[in-house]
C-alpha cells in the first residue's frame, strides 16, 4: 500500500506520469482503484458516524495499554459471565443479561477487537483470551465464584477458563459450543472458515459487508439490527476473528494440556436441532454433511464430562441458539445457578 501511494504522489497534473497513468495498463489500474478507494471512504464514513450514534453501554477498562468493554448489570453471587460467539459481542446477550440481572450479577464484555473493545494485533489463543478476561475482572474487582456461559467459538474460551481455574467456576452453560475435542476433528471446517474470514476482512474494509448484510442483521428490530450490523461488519472485528483462527492450533494444544473439567461441575450443553448454518451463511453443503454427525456426537460426549451434566436439544434453533431460542438459554443458566447455590 505504501508503494502504491508513493507512485500516486509522483503524478503531476501536467506531467508525463499523468499521461502514462491514464493510458494503457496505467489507465486500467487507475480506474480499477476508483471503486476500491470509494469503498474504503464509504466504510470510514460509516464507522465514524456509527461510533457517535452508538456509544458503549458499559465501561472501557484499561487492561494494560488497551481497553476492553465491560457491561455489568445487577448484584449478587454467583456472577454470570456471558462470552459471545466468534463473531459476536456483548450486545448479543442483552435480553438474557437483563433477565439474569434481576436475581444476580450478570456481566458481558467484548474481546479485543470485538464490539467496543480496542483491537490487539498479537495472536489470540484461548490462553491469551482467558488471561484478558481475568485481568479485566481483577481491574474492576469482580471476584469469583462465576457461572460461565458461551456459544460457538466462545465455548473454547470458557471451557479453558473452567478447566484451568476450577476453584473459580461453579457452573457452565455451553450453547452449541466448540470444544477442544471437536476442534481437533474438524480441520477442513477450520480451513473453510479461515477462507471465509479472510475474504470478510477485505469486504469489511471496502464497506461491502454493510451493503450486503450476509448475516441478515438488519432484519432484526431497528435499533438492535443497526447496532449489531455496525459492530459485526467493522474491519476490526474480522481482524480479531482471523487472529483467533490463526491461533487455533495453539489453542488446541492449550486445551489438550489443561486439566480435565471438574467431574461434578453443574453443566448444561445446548445443541442445535435444525441443520444448515453451522458454517455460517451459505456454508458448503458437502462439508456440512460431513461435520454434522461429528458435531452431534461430540455435543453428547461433552455433556457426559460431568456427573451433573445435561444435554438439551434446541429443536427450533440452528447454530445461534441465543438468538433463536433465548428462553431456552436463560432457563439453562437459571438451572445452573440454582445447582451452584445448592453445592
Amino acid at each position: 500500500m505504501k508503494l502504491l501511494w508513493g507512485q500516486l504522489n509522483r503524478i503531476r497534473p501536467d506531467g508525463e506520469s499523468l499521461r502514462r497513468a491514464l493510458t494503457g495498463w496505467g489507465k486500467m489500474a487507475m480506474w480499477g482503484l476508483v471503486p476500491i478507494l470509494a469503498g474504503v471512504a464509504y466504510q470510514a464514513r460509516v464507522s465514524a458516524n456509527n461510533a457517535r450514534r452508538y456509544p458503549a453501554p458499559g465501561r472501557l477498562i484499561d487492561v494494560g495499554g488497551r481497553r476492553l468493554h465491560l457491561h455489568v448489570m445487577g448484584e449478587g453471587k454467583p456472577t454470570v459471565l456471558l462470552e459471545a460467539a466468534g463473531f459476536g459481542c456483548s450486545v448479543d446477550y442483552l435480553a438474557i443479561q437483563s433477565e439474569i440481572s434481576k436475581t444476580t450479577r450478570a456481566c458481558t464484555y467484548d474481546r479485543a477487537g470485538m464490539g467496543w473493545s480496542d483491537p490487539c494485533d498479537a495472536p489470540r489463543s484461548v490462553r491469551a483470551l482467558v488471561e484478558d478476561l481475568r485481568t479485566l475482572l481483577r481491574c474492576v474487582e469482580i471476584e469469583p465464584p462465576y457461572v460461565l456461559v458461551g456459544g460457538s467459538a466462545g465455548g473454547l474460551i470458557i471451557e479453558f477458563f473452567a478447566r484451568t481455574y476450577p476453584e473459580e467456576v461453579v457452573g457452565l452453560v455451553l450453547s452449541d459450543a466448540l470444544d477442544g475435542e471437536v476442534l481437533a476433528r474438524l480441520p477442513r471446517a477450520s480451513a473453510h472458515v479461515m477462507k471465509m474470514v479472510s475474504l470478510g476482512q477485505i469486504c469489511a474494509r471496502l464497506g461491502v459487508l454493510h451493503l450486503l448484510d450476509p448475516f441478515s442483521l438488519k432484519k432484526l428490530p431497528l435499533d438492535e439490527g443497526s447496532i449489531r450490523s455496525v459492530l459485526t461488519y467493522r474491519a476490526a472485528a474480522w481482524d480479531a476473528a482471523r487472529c483467533f483462527l490463526k491461533s487455533l492450533e495453539r489453542s488446541e494444544i492449550d486445551l489438550r494440556e489443561a486439566p480435565p473439567l471438574r467431574p461434578d461441575l453443574p453443566l448444561r450443553v445446548l445443541t442445535h436441532g435444525l441443520t444448515g448454518d453451522l458454517l455460517g451463511p451459505r456454508g458448503d453443503p458437502e462439508l456440512l454433511q460431513e461435520i454434522e454427525p461429528i458435531w452431534q456426537a461430540q455435543q453428547a460426549a461433552l455433556a457426559q464430562r460431568s456427573s451433573k451434566g445435561k444435554q438439551i436439544i434446541a429443536e427450533k434453533s440452528g447454530h445461534r441458539i441465543i438468538a433463536q431460542q433465548p428462553d431456552l438459554v436463560l432457563h439453562a443458566i437459571q438451572e445452573v445457578i440454582e445447582a451452584a447455590k445448592q453445592g
